[in-house]
């Protein structure tokens, strides 16, 4: 604790002590900057654990999928090819080093 004398404007001689306690105040701001994921794996700096790495990416199926599986269904007769293929599906990209979620590209 600190003691701090203050004058308090009067014509008197007396001071006023006034106790204190210092805090320190830290403003951190996080600052994120927004990167641009792609199709395929992407090098970035991982927000999380500040490394520099590629994605690892995971392809997921969305409704636009099932609707390319039903048109190829009745066009062609083989709606299987949307779910081999990454072309209908949206893609997640994860950090390999803290395995966190970095975002998703949207077909």
């Amino acid at each position: 604790m600190d003691k701090q004398h203050l004058y308090d404007g009067r014509d008197d001689t007396e001071d006023i002590t006034m106790t204190t306690n210092q805090l320190q105040l830290v403003e951190t701001k996080a600052s994120y900057t927004a990167v641009l994921l792609g199709p395929e794996t992407s090098t970035i700096t991982c927000p999380h654990c500040g490394s520099t790495v590629k994605t690892r990416v995971r392809y997921t199926t969305t409704a636009r999928t099932h609707i390319a599986a039903a048109l190829c269904g009745f066009i062609c007769c083989c709606c299987c090819i949307p779910y081999c293929s990454s072309s209908a599906k949206n893609t997640d990209h994860f950090c390999p080093n803290c395995l966190k979620y970095l975002g998703t590209y949207e077909k």
